[in-house]
């Protein structure tokens, strides 16, 4: 048997140092920030408060910008289904809308990235807009993001009953979502509301058409998914596939504009 020094014991921690220790690194990130999402509540939040500061400011903002359906159909302002969704009418309608976009905004905006959820944002309120002027009568207004919030809500539904298969809590995810959804169109509905529900409903049709159609398709990941390009490589329905849809649904969105004020300036 051969001698061993009892230096080389493999026991023996004298002279050995401390092997160094691994670099800090930041968890990885699932997505990116969504920044729309934080552009679209900061600018919300900066026109309230820009009227909330300036009383005259406020009324001048609301008779330019607010969804006044004698001034769409008999002066031609058709804008205002537009401008109408940066408007609010109280602080507690802001900060609802708000804190809807940024809660919804954060999973959707990653998941469809910024060009779709943009296109559901804009097109669904919008359309939102749209139901509001040809249901919601000629003598009344309407104002704020609810309708784009319902696009972007509903296309977060459509997305989780694609993927039904792939999430494990999707079933139980668009149960909540359909009691939150009923609920509020409840409210919308009873007497003496000033709830917006046809630009709600507008707005959430909107939403679930777009994003059935151009909404990402994801396989099933064989490996965790930590970045926005590792989601992406998932997609196996990308937007561009689907511009001659978008031209044809802003065509038909247009149209039915158009024929909502020529019926009623009738």
């Amino acid at each position: 048997m051969q001698n061993r020094d009892e230096s080389d014991h493999p026991l023996n921690q004298k002279g050995r140092v401390r092997a160094p220790a691994p670099p800090k690194r930041k968890p990885a990130r699932l997505v990116d920030r969504p920044l729309l999402t934080y552009t679209l509540v900061a600018l919300n939040g900066l026109i309230f408060l820009a009227g909330y500061l300036v009383p005259e400011l406020e009324w001048e903002l609301f008779l330019r910008g607010a969804l006044l359906p004698e001034l769409v159909v008999f002066n031609g302002e058709v804008y205002r289904l537009f401008t109408a969704m940066f408007l609010h009418g109280s602080l507690a309608h802001v900060l609802f809308n708000s804190y809807a976009i940024f809660i919804v905004g954060q999973t959707v905006e990653p998941i469809f990235g910024r060009a779709r959820f943009l296109l559901i944002y804009f097109l669904g309120g919008l359309t939102g807009s749209a139901a509001s002027l040809a249901l919601g009568g000629l003598g009344g207004a309407s104002v704020g993001a609810s309708g784009a919030v319902f696009a972007i809500f509903a296309a977060q539904g459509v997305h989780l009953y694609q993927h039904r298969g792939v999430y494990v809590n999707a079933r139980a995810q668009l149960r909540h979502m359909a009691i939150l959804i009923g609920i509020n169109l409840l409210i919308g509905f009873l007497p003496g509301s000033r709830i917006d529900n046809w630009g709600h409903i507008g707005g959430m049709l909107g939403g679930a058409v777009l994003a059935w159609r151009i909404g990402p398709r994801l396989v099933r990941p064989s490996a965790p998914v930590r970045s926005v390009r590792d989601l992406a490589k998932l997609d196996r329905n990308p937007l561009r596939l689907h511009l001659p849809e978008l031209v044809i649904y802003i065509g038909a969105l247009i149209g039915l504009v158009v024929l909502v004020i020529n019926l009623l300036a009738a």
